[in-house]
């Protein structure tokens, strides 16, 4: 049986920050986009966001930009306060959104950070 410390782990599956990210400089620059369009349809500035789901405004700043991860559990803030998915958040799949918020959405101009409903996942 061969036993892995934490860091091989989190290395293996994905969860490496911007510094450690040899393929971009920004590696979750797309959920980054995500959050900002999230963001955008309150209306809100990143400070008062941050504020009002109640993260540090550094950190959330460092997820908008794509420079780190949102974490699940930070994520599922947004799932209960806003009514979005995991599924958006992390994959960018509309399927399951608010209809409300889908409009919302609409009305902000967005770049292909998001995949439109009747698209398949990959």
């Amino acid at each position: 049986m061969q036993f892995y410390t934490f860091c091989e782990l989190r290395d293996n599956c994905g969860m490496k920050n911007a510094e450690t990210s040899t393929n971009d400089k920004y590696p979750y620059a797309e959920i980054g986009r995500r959050l900002r369009v999230l963001r955008e349809t309150t209306g809100m500035n990143k400070a008062d966001y941050a504020a009002i789901c109640g993260y540090n405004y550094t950190r959330y700043i460092n997820w908008e930009s794509g420079h780190r991860r949102m974490m699940p559990d930070d994520a599922i803030i947004l799932c209960e306060k806003f009514g979005v998915t995991l599924d958006f958040i992390y994959r960018g799949i509309e399927a399951q959104l608010p209809h409300s918020l889908l409009i919302a959405m609409s009305s902000k101009p967005r770049d292909k950070a998001t995949k439109m409903s009747n698209e398949t996942p990959e």
